[in-house]
């Protein structure tokens, strides 16, 4: 009997410590994934930051005075589909809409007739249609025409945006209102309508 219990407590301990030891591996194993993760994720925030920096040199070079309206007056130049510049301080004293689209964008291509209607019933207001694509000027021509676009569409690098256009293009459609000082009023994100947009304006 002595025997038996014997054997029966041995085998207890033996049990006891095979889980101690498969809990340790478990937790051994969670936590090697994490360390893993946070080096890959330092290694994503310095590759981040070291791209925000060069991003930031390579805007310094391309525009000076450009900005998103927060800190001061939105200011940048821009190219329209006929190779124009235009130049944000061109519509000061009115009211600025800067809208973010793209050809291949569903809610994009829905809001346009809206977007047109508006321009036509409102021109104390300036719509301005930033091309968040890589896409020909032809494209965009087209793309004009058989929508009857009455605004002018300005192209960007979307590979190398400039800083007061990132925030357009984390996701389409996007439209940002500035007021005739050059000031951001309002942002909307998703399809508008004319009288959505007017709302955004008073």
């Amino acid at each position: 009997m002595i025997k038996r219990m014997t054997m029966k407590n041995n085998f207890t301990r033996i049990r006891s410590c095979l889980i101690l030891l498969t809990t340790g591996l478990a937790l051994s194993a969670c936590t090697e994934p994490d360390k893993a993760t946070t080096e890959s994720t330092k290694s994503e925030v310095q590759v981040a930051s070291q791209k925000k920096a060069t991003t930031s040199t390579a805007e310094t070079k391309n525009d000076q005075t450009a900005n998103d309206g927060i800190d001061g007056p939105l200011a940048f130049t821009l190219n329209d589909l006929a190779g124009n510049e235009v130049n944000a301080e061109d519509y000061r004293g009115k009211w600025l809409v800067l809208n973010y689209w793209a050809t291949w964008c569903a809610p994009c291509r829905d809001e346009i007739p809206e977007l047109v209607k508006f321009q036509n019933e409102n021109t104390h207001v300036q719509i301005l249609g930033i091309a968040y694509e890589d896409a020909e000027v032809n494209k965009l021509k087209n793309f004009a025409d058989d929508f009857g676009v009455n605004y002018p569409l300005l192209t960007i690098d979307v590979y190398n945006p400039p800083g007061f256009a990132e925030e357009g293009g984390m996701g389409l459609p996007t439209t940002i209102v500035y007021n005739p000082q050059g000031m951001r009023h309002k942002k909307h994100m998703g399809p508008i309508d004319a009288a959505g947009l007017l709302q955004m304006i008073q």
